[in-house]
């Protein structure tokens, strides 16, 4: 069943309902016929199950199920990317099933050292509904507005597994393959990579050190990329 999220909840979950402009205008564009059914996802949790009447309302039928999809949780702590950029790793990082995106402060960080403004962080919470209802996952990223700097940076997910993503280090494969975690914390570094002193505390804090390929990816490629590896590691073992 088709879903789209809605930012502001309507004032009731039943009966007949006026849409937003935008959601109104979307739904128009795909042509929905009256008979079929779709979900509204609301934006502190939950679904409503509704449906387009002729006059361009929505017929409101009360709380539904919430469609489920099988995700490894992953957090990724990130050294943020300049400019737009931002808005391609977060797009990216919703449509590889990463739950949290956390900016991470680092020695040779030269963006995201500061909260993230307003209407930033509105902004890239919207493109991450939208890349969500694009490629059919119900439940979009977390986006943090405040940066983490390294040092405490475990914390915020004392249960996964933190790997570094670092050039040279062993295929992220073989580390989730003699782990195999149940969830993981992904740690990417500025592009002038981590310091010697943060090498230091990563192997203090027993972090462990993976690589993706041979070539370097950008901030807003790894994270990403890290996090489809993981899904799809975690979804081969499902299948077996």
């Amino acid at each position: 069943m088709r879903f789209f999220f809605l930012t502001n909840e309507p004032p009731s979950l039943e009966g007949e309902w006026a849409p937003p402009r935008e959601l109104d205008k979307h739904l128009a564009a795909l042509r929905l016929s009256a008979a079929e059914d779709f979900l509204l996802m609301l934006p502190q949790g939950g679904a409503v199950r509704a449906r387009r009447n002729q006059t361009g309302a929505l017929e409101l039928f009360g709380l539904a199920p919430m469609p489920k999809l099988d995700l490894m949780p992953v957090t990724l702590a990130t050294a943020w990317p300049k400019g737009r950029r931002a808005d391609d790793l977060v797009v990216r990082a919703a449509e590889a099933g990463v739950e949290r995106i956390l900016p991470m402060v680092c020695e040779r960080s030269v963006a995201g050292k500061e909260p993230l403004s307003s209407s930033k962080i509105a902004r890239l919470r919207k493109l991450a509904r939208e890349a969500c209802q694009q490629c059919g996952r119900p439940t979009p990223p977390v986006v943090e507005r405040n940066p983490v700097p390294l040092e405490t940076v475990l914390d915020e997910a004392p249960a996964a597994r933190p790997v570094a993503l670092v050039p040279g280090g062993w295929p992220l494969t073989m580390e989730l393959g003699l782990h195999s975690p149940r969830e993981v914390l992904l740690l990417v570094g500025p592009e002038g990579g981590f310091s010697e002193k943060e090498v230091a505390l990563l192997e203090t804090l027993e972090v462990s050190k993976a690589g993706l390929l041979p070539t370097v990816l950008r901030i807003e490629a790894a994270g990403p990329f890290a996090a489809g590896l993981c899904q799809h590691w975690s979804s081969s073992l499902r299948e077996r």
